[in-house]
């Protein structure tokens, strides 16, 4: 819960454990770019080598206009592949930060007596009388340190989305 009483990303998303068979997406798409780059460059190299077999005309200009337009094709898809990846690894990247971030405050509130909420509320454990004013200032201030990783987590998350949404749509030539 942020201080607008709005929820950001949800703490027990951020805390949770992948899934199994969990894959790094960023470095999915970076062997995708990987890929198509080495299909651009074995494209262009039998481009070349075509050219000095095949005569003039009988479909040879529209063969090498074809070549062209997929070499070209390819290289718009590496480039996309690529801003792909580095936004992808950025926001794993912030995410991991974020998550290690609540993992301590968990650890330290542990180390307090405290206890976090499914919400990520640190509180005392239930059933005590009032804590001292000391105890509510450490729940709070570790409350906050939570909020301030599942801030970053949303702004993470964000970022990539808009990253995303700025990349050109392919369309065909």
């Amino acid at each position: 819960m942020t201080t607008d009483d709005t929820a950001a990303l949800p703490y027990s998303r951020l805390v949770a454990a992948p899934p199994p068979g969990h894959v790094d997406q960023g470095e999915r798409w970076r062997q995708a770019a990987q890929a198509v780059g080495e299909a651009a460059d074995e494209l262009r190299r039998l481009h070349r080598l075509l050219l000095g077999h095949w005569q003039a005309g009988s479909g040879q200009q529209e063969a090498d206009e074809v070549l062209r337009r997929l070499v070209r094709q390819l290289d718009e898809a590496y480039d996309a592949y690529t801003r792909i990846a580095a936004a992808v690894a950025g926001r794993e990247h912030d995410l991991a930060q974020a998550r290690r971030l609540a993992r301590e405050v968990v650890a330290e509130a542990g180390l307090a007596g405290l206890v976090v909420t499914p919400a990520g509320e640190v509180v005392p454990p239930s059933g005590s009388v009032t804590p001292p004013m000391a105890v509510r200032a450490t729940a709070g201030r570790l409350t906050a340190r939570i909020v301030e990783a599942t801030t970053r987590a949303e702004a993470a998350e964000q970022r990539v989305a808009e990253e995303l949404a700025g990349l050109p749509l392919p369309h065909p030539r």
